[in-house]
């Protein structure tokens, strides 16, 4: 089998949504040919907001290689929370806290660390790549960010060895990613960002992306040389999905589950929430938030609805995560608001498709995820503002739920299975066997 070599720093122990796309990737490879070699960081020195130990049994099979690095975001951590982890920013980059301490650190992150706070491990990983590189004759390589500092690994290694084929891979996007809009960034600092971005654009082989909107954000900084742009989906596991068969319970459950920050429009569910229980008043039902909810969130929720209707769960693990999709009576998604909005889509949406539940979303009607949500019966995006329409949806699916008969949707009809994880990355051998 051919070896590839990827360099990512999400890794199991990590976390959340940002490990899983590589996780996946590497665990089924090498049913297509391809032998994963992995290139990450050292766990004990990574800045990791979460960890999910169940992940790395699903990978125990594939070969490791790690680095050390040097990073401030644990020392932040540590001196604004007493933890190493639990202070570490994540989605809107620590730019909504007060106090002259915060200030300091967010112009310096800002400034002084560009792309991103990760960088530091760049410099490890690049001898380690080589050394990788060299003693087993690889010649594809893959990086995959944020942090978008692992794209400069690539960019090194390019410089210094021409022949190798390098794709990029872009879970967000760069410079147009909504917090650093909110970061105190002098001009030289926007400019220097700017730069880092074109050049790994113009120097990789090829550019893969999570959507085909982002793709075409990214494609338009190039301009001619747009041929070499490409989209895969995140897809959802489909053996795990299938293995979970939750009971139905005797409440109406609505749930969260993922990142909710200020940026996105979380008042709009509150409002509509709210007007549902004012006009349906049932006593069955609750609100489960699930994930890294914003405490000033969980308070507004708290403050809004009664404390027996509130369920705060936190981070959870990916298992716990999708028994929670399955067992809900309609999930929640908001996406947030931000210029270019339309290239979003959550990295849990194609496991919401695929358990067949109803899901309301606020967000962009005309961006990639209404895309994607328009031939599913029982799923709906509004716009924040779309309050009746809203409630209107919701008591659909609760009338439905009420009368024993509720609503579903057909995962076939919506062509879920193509983006099962194994699919997935059958589309990834194709690409990578497209030189």
């Amino acid at each position: 089998m051919k070896k590839v070599l990827i360099i990512s720093y999400y890794w199991p122990p990590s976390g959340g949504s940002g490990v899983q796309r590589w996780m996946y990737f590497a665990k089924y490879l090498s049913d297509f040919g391809y032998h994963p070699v992995i290139l990450t960081v050292n766990p004990e020195k990574a800045s990791y907001k979460n960890t999910d130990r169940s992940f790395a049994e699903k990978v125990k099979h594939v070969e490791v290689h790690m680095s050390t690095t040097f990073e401030p975001l644990k020392l932040y951590s540590f001196l604004t929370t007493g933890t190493s982890s639990k202070g570490i920013p994540q989605g809107h980059a620590g730019t909504n806290k007060k106090g002259i301490f915060s200030k300091l650190t967010s112009y310096i992150r800002a400034n002084y660390f560009i792309p991103d706070a990760r960088v530091g491990w760049n410099g490890f990983a690049i001898k380690k790549a080589k050394e990788i590189i060299e003693n087993q004759d690889i010649s594809l390589i893959i990086t995959t960010g944020p942090p978008q500092s692992s794209h400069l690994i690539g960019l090194a290694l390019k410089k210094t060895n021409p022949t190798l084929r390098w794709i990029a891979d872009f879970r967000d996007p760069w410079t147009d990613i909504y917090y650093n809009k909110e970061l105190n960034r002098t001009a030289k600092a926007k400019k220097r960002d700017t730069e880092l971005e074109l050049e790994v654009l113009s120097n990789c082989d090829q550019v893969l992306t999570v959507g085909f909107k982002l793709k075409e954000m990214l494609q338009r900084k190039l301009g001619a040389n747009s041929d070499k742009f490409y989209h895969i989906y995140n897809g959802y596991d489909s053996t795990l999905m299938d293995s979970i068969r939750p009971p139905r319970e005797d409440w109406f459950e609505v749930t969260f589950i993922g990142l909710l920050t200020p940026r996105q429009p979380y008042q709009a569910i509150v409002d509509i929430l709210k007007a549902f229980i004012d006009q349906t008043d049932t006593p069955n039902f609750r609100i489960r938030l699930a994930g890294n909810v914003a405490p000033e969130i969980i308070d507004t929720f708290n403050q809004t609805f009664s404390i027996d209707r509130i369920i705060s769960e936190g981070y959870i693990e990916h298992k716990e995560a999708i028994l929670l999709m399955k067992k809900s009576d309609l999930l929640l998604n908001i996406l947030a608001e931000m210029e270019g909005s339309e290239i979003l889509i959550s990295g849990k949406q194609m496991e919401y498709i695929a358990t067949g539940n109803p899901i309301l979303c606020i967000g962009n009607t005309k961006g990639e995820s209404a895309h994607i949500l328009k031939d599913i019966k029982n799923a709906r995006i509004f716009e924040k503002n779309e309050l009746a329409k809203s409630v209107a949806f919701v008591n659909d699916i609760y009338a439905a739920w009420r009368l024993g008969t509720p609503l579903r949707n057909d995962v076939k009809n919506a062509d879920i299975t193509t983006k099962s994880r194994y699919e997935t990355t059958r589309q990834l051998s194709k690409l990578l066997n497209n030189k």
